[in-house]
């Protein structure tokens, strides 16, 4: 504990002047000054309080710091078991520089691009819900030396020309940085970005002063492949800024096989401040975590399902009156319509469910391999998805050109006047569903019943289109566009619901603090 000079109060680290700061009077100190003052030593091992949730068994430690009442990594609002230990110091740590409160702002403002994000997310987050936790990671010293092909391509016109260009790597890195915790899920923190080496400072227990740490428990050999695979990445990466403009390059071949030219090696320790914030929803948890230094955030922002079907109800009255005036709706184009819809709801579900799947893979992926490039190719698929929260803006931006690209083929459709035309539409269309049914049943994710009751209700327009048992009646038609359509809004609700599970997590369980990530 550092305590103040004047008025023996406790002093913590101030982000915004990056000095000590006593909670009591206000004075300040550098950290250099409060460390000749308590003889404390970069290096040393020093004593903290160790703090385990009794609900998932994660432990931090803390020193300078007031009772915890939750837990931070599975949301419990319990009080946290203490007791003492010491702390192994590591070489260097990268101080907070992005205070709570901007951190909550920037929150903010990202759950407000989403029109149905969840209420919860809304009401129930506030500053005090995020923590200031120093995450250890293991740092690494990794080269890549070697020839290789760079294969690419390149359109003029209408020909597209392809060719081969030889590069040769000779780079070295001496800060690739891995997470060391088996706490702090990889691939949230692989989302945040990395940390410019000249941020880092020499450790002393003064910059952990008011905040939380956690310790490393993984083994820093099970990431070696990870820091000569990044070695690849920012090799490749420096070698293609000096090649001609205008060209494309497919990389991903080629960082697979010069991962085995490269070699990498622990070097040491360091701790990652991070502005961590955790919260139950339906059985599962929901993230939220920011770089302490960039101020580079994710977070899990699902929607509100009754929410985004009232907007999609106010916003079908308007489309009803316009369809009715822009086309004269007979039954045959209403069904062949509530069709299309159906197939391109269906899509947008199996593309979520691979979402998910890629998810499971990633986290279930073993160190090591093939299964690493695998790893690192879904974690870095996952961030481009989920990259600034902008996931929502990507999701109601594809319904609005869905609603456009629907109005054009009505306008199409209503110029067809042919029966036989609807009715090889319409085939097509099912056979289409039952293509998508097929291929989601080969993924690892259950396919939703709705699927199947769409693809039932298409085969029964089918039916009634090719054979007409009921001699055309118009009334058996609109019955079944509208349970088509029934059937898309029960896809629709299906594929809101998978994509709050992808936005989420299952609850952690860390009973055996031995390092991994099974649970993550």
């Amino acid at each position: 504990m550092y305590g103040c000079p004047g008025c023996g109060g406790m002093m913590t680290f101030d982000i915004p002047s990056q000095e000590l700061k006593c909670n009591h009077c206000g004075r300040t100190e550098s950290i250099e000054s409060a460390d000749q003052r308590e003889a404390r030593q970069a290096g040393n091992n020093f004593s903290v309080e160790v703090l385990t949730c009794p609900t998932c068994g994660a432990e931090i430690r803390t020193m300078n710091t007031a009772q915890a009442g939750f837990c931070s990594y599975c949301g419990a609002s319990v009080m946290l078991d203490r007791r003492h230990a010491d702390m192994e110091a590591p070489e260097t740590v990268a101080p907070f520089r992005v205070t709570r409160e901007e951190c909550f702002e920037k929150y903010k403002a990202m759950v407000k691009k989403s029109l149905c994000a969840d209420r919860k997310l809304k009401k129930d987050v506030t500053a005090e819900s995020f923590r200031g936790i120093y995450v250890p990671h293991y740092v690494y010293e990794a080269a890549v030396r070697g020839e290789t092909v760079l294969e690419g391509h390149e359109t003029r016109g209408n020909d597209t020309y392809y060719y081969n260009t030889t590069v040769q790597l000779d780079h070295e890195f001496s800060n690739i940085l891995h997470d060391a915790s088996r706490e702090m899920p990889d691939a949230m923190s692989e989302k945040i970005g990395r940390i410019e080496p000249d941020a880092f400072k020499p450790f002393t227990p003064a910059y952990l002063s008011g905040f939380y740490a956690d310790v490393p428990d993984t083994d820093p050999d099970a990431y070696i492949n990870y820091a000569e695979a990044e070695a690849v990445r920012l090799g490749l990466q420096d070698v293609m800024e000096d090649l001609e403009d205008g060209y494309t390059y497919s990389s991903g071949e080629t960082e697979k096989k010069l991962v085995k030219m490269a070699h990498a090696k622990c070097t040491g320790k360091t701790l990652v401040p991070v502005w961590f914030m955790s919260i139950r929803s339906r059985g599962r948890l929901l993230y939220a975590i920011m770089n302490g230094v960039t101020g580079e955030m994710t977070a899990d922002v699902p929607m509100d399902i009754p929410r985004f079907g009232l907007i999609a109800l106010i916003l079908a009255i308007p489309l009803f009156f316009l369809f009715n005036t822009l086309f004269t709706l007979r039954p045959e184009m209403v069904l062949v319509s509530a069709m299309a819809l159906a197939v391109g709801t269906q899509l947008l579900v199996n593309r979520r469910r691979r979402n998910i799947a890629d998810k499971q893979l990633a986290e279930e992926a073993k160190d090591g391999g093939d299964d690493l490039m695998t790893r690192l190719k879904l974690r870095k698929r996952m961030a481009r998805r989920a990259k600034g929260g902008s996931a929502g803006m990507v999701e109601t931006g594809g319904g609005f050109l869905g609603l456009l690209a629907l109005v054009i083929l009505m306008t199409q459709i209503a110029k067809i006047n042919e029966p036989g035309v609807f009715k090889i539409g319409a085939v097509a269309m099912t056979a289409i569903m039952g293509g998508l049914a097929w291929y989601g049943a080969q993924t690892r994710v259950k396919t939703p019943i709705g699927c199947f009751a769409a693809l039932i209700i298409m085969v029964l327009a089918c039916i009634n289109l090719i054979i007409n048992p009921f001699n055309s009646d118009d009334i058996v038609m609109y019955a079944l566009s509208f349970l088509c359509l029934l059937s898309v809004v029960w896809v629709c609700i299906d594929m809101l619901i998978l994509y709050n599970r992808e936005c989420s997590s299952p609850m952690p369980q860390f009973e055996t603090h031995t390092g991994g990530e099974d649970n993550a």
